[in-house]
């Protein structure tokens, strides 16, 4: 391999250094290597040890000598924090309130300090902002819907609902049908399975009313006037500021009731039914796959999270600047893999939640000796995971150029999982070393951009080093022999190797 690497990675590595690595001898097995692979044949006869007395125990007993644990009492484990979309320079957000999330997992903010709808992948890349409609520019953005491949989006200041594309190509506006003076200021919006729309309306200050329209968008119910109430029962299907809609599996509508603070449900008719109480003033509102009820609080500043039938489950989030903590959210929506995102306004932010793959069980204390040994069992099984878990890596092209170029490319076959960012990837393509395509040695990994932002001003670095830097931080260390991003990587308290140290490290020293 020649430098081109390093500069272009599109040149075939150098033929003598193919000669030279076609030569060498077959590495033999370090005394770490042969212990480590001791270590593992105890661990393994040890494991099949406990495996052969837990069958003969089960077919005896017909159960496991292991506590068991029951679910009386069993708890929700609240989501927890992942990261945060904010976007950079002229895309970075301003005061975002609306969002909703595509089927291909790109997310859909309206950002109403800048009047527009941003789009970001779900790890929070920026693609793409539009706003323009067939007369001009959004006005007032608040709301926002995906829906069969549109993005409905609502303006309070234009006084309905506009529809794009995917892309942010302006379609048409929403009209009711047969209705062209039909007098109203939208703001909240959702459709039932079937695709019809229903609509809050704060057009007026005696008609804050829910509408329901048919799948052509003919109106076919409309309830309720503007009422401020002192008593959460009173004002059955009034309203004052109803900020949210979501629509359940049943066709039953639930209307964040903002400044009533509470959540009205009403059947699928616009027929009432209940009352939900909640912290503080709601706003937006989502139903999950598993028919959950998230309430977003923009006062109490947590999120709220209930059965359909209003029974809290479990809340989270309060009050700051820092990770997980929210300043003013307003919207929430949730994609297919579980993740939520939510409108943090004041942090200027979107933040990304996800749950645990787990439940918070009822406490169980062991009783007897045997039973405080068999709880210890499964920690055998660390060591082994550890074992065989593949050592994680952070790579550059000059670092791959100088091992190559050092003789030890045979390193690059060793039980090390080589990491690089995607954008590295046209550095290596059509590169062989002695028969190997780097393609497919090395893995390429996405990045937080947010991250990445966030250390290039920390730091005061160029994209490159930053980028390298925030994937480093999660691996074993960063492999380089830039002195810049060697002197950055001490600084930030990352393990930094060149091809010595990682040549000693991986491969037993020099040969």
């Amino acid at each position: 391999m020649t430098s081109d690497l390093m500069n272009e990675g599109t040149a075939s590595s150098d033929d003598a250094v193919r000669d030279n690595l076609a030569l060498q001898p077959r590495h033999s097995l370090t005394r770490r290597e042969r212990r480590r692979r001791i270590i593992l044949l105890v661990l393994l006869l040890l494991l099949l040890g406990i495996a052969l007395f837990l069958t003969f125990w089960w077919s005896s007993n017909r159960s496991l000598p292991i506590p068991a644990i029951g679910r009386e009492g069993e708890a929700l484990a609240p989501p927890r924090y992942l990261y945060s979309i904010t976007g950079t320079g002229a895309n970075a957000l301003t005061k975002p309130i609306g969002v909703d999330v595509a089927a291909n997992g790109n997310v859909y903010v309206v950002d109403f300090g800048k009047r527009r709808v941003s789009v970001f992948t779900a790890r929070g890349r920026f693609l793409r902002a539009f706003n323009k409609t067939a007369k001009g520019a959004l006005r007032n953005p608040v709301h926002l819907q995906i829906i069969h491949n549109e993005v409905w989006v609502t303006d309070r200041r234009l006084r309905g609902i506009f529809i794009f594309g995917m892309d942010g190509t302006f379609k048409r506006r929403f009209e009711p049908v047969n209705e062209p003076d039909f007098n109203w200021t939208p703001l909240a919006l959702a459709f039932d399975k079937a695709g019809a729309l229903r609509a809050t309306d704060v057009g007026q200050t005696d008609k804050h009313r829910l509408i329901y329209f048919s799948e052509d968008g003919s109106r076919t119910a409309m309830i309720g006037k503007t009422r401020q109430v002192t008593q959460i029962q009173e004002g059955r299907g009034e309203f004052f500021f109803p900020n949210g809609l979501a629509v359940a599996p049943n066709g039953y509508v639930y209307v964040a009731d903002g400044d009533n603070r509470r959540v009205q449900v009403l059947d699928a008719k616009a027929k009432f039914k209940k009352v939900i109480d909640t912290s503080g003033v709601p706003r937006g509102l989502e139903i999950d796959d598993k028919k959950r009820l998230y309430v977003v609080d923009a006062l109490a500043h947590q999120i709220d999270i209930f059965d359909l039938s209003g029974k809290r489950l479990v809340s989270f989030g309060e009050r700051g600047f820092g990770p997980g903590q929210f300043n003013y959210p307003n919207d929430i929506a949730t994609d297919t893999k579980g993740r939520i995102f939510i409108t943090d306004r004041e942090n200027n932010q979107v933040q990304v939640w996800s749950w645990p793959a787990f439940v918070v069980p009822s406490r169980y204390v062991p009783q007897a000796g045997w039973q405080w040994g068999t709880c210890a069992i499964p920690l055998l099984f660390l060591p082994l995971l550890l074992l065989l878990r593949r050592r994680r890596y952070i790579v550059t092209p000059v670092f791959v150029t100088g091992l190559v170029e050092a003789g030890r490319a045979d390193l690059l076959k060793k039980r090390v999982r080589y990491v690089a960012p995607e954008s590295d990837r046209a550095h290596y393509e059509d590169v062989e070393v002695d028969g190997l395509k780097l393609v497919d040695v090395i893995s390429f990994d996405e990045y937080s951009p947010s991250d990445v932002a966030a250390l290039r001003e920390k730091l005061r670095c160029g994209e490159s080093e930053a980028i390298y830097l925030t994937m480093a931080d999660r691996a074993r260390a960063l492999l380089t022999t830039d002195v810049e991003l060697r002197r950055l990587g001490i600084i930030s308290q990352i393990r930094v190797l060149d091809v010595d140290e990682f040549v000693n490290e991986v491969g037993g020293g020099a040969q």
